[in-house]
């Protein structure tokens, strides 16, 4: 098995993780987006849920592109390795998947 030439950079790292998580809050205002439109069919809980996981999509996105650009400012801590953030972000992911699970049974 042959090392690679050399080892990525901490840049790179940085910038993937920074699009993965562009990428992520892109498909949850999507999710959102579906869920508002789908209101008139499901009920005026979906519009409400719709709206809360579009503003919540937008702080997500806000929060880790500044940290983001917080990395090349100098030496902070890592938002993204913060135990909280990371259990946030899965309880907001989970109920997003729990909702749009919602509307999919409710649709009539």
């Amino acid at each position: 098995m042959s090392m690679p030439a050399r080892l990525p950079s901490r840049e790179g790292q940085l910038e993937r993780t920074a699009l993965a998580w562009n990428r992520t809050s892109l498909v949850l205002a999507v999710n959102g987006a579906l869920l508002v439109r789908s209101g008139p069919a499901c009920g005026a809980w979906a519009e409400v849920a719709g709206l809360c996981v579009l503003s919540v999509t937008l702080a997500a996105w806000l929060v880790t592109n500044r940290a983001y650009r917080g990395q090349w400012a100098g030496p902070t801590a890592a938002l993204l390795t913060r135990g909280m953030f990371t259990v946030v972000a899965v309880v907001v992911f989970v109920g997003v998947g729990i909702l749009d699970l919602l509307a999919v049974l409710t649709h009539s």
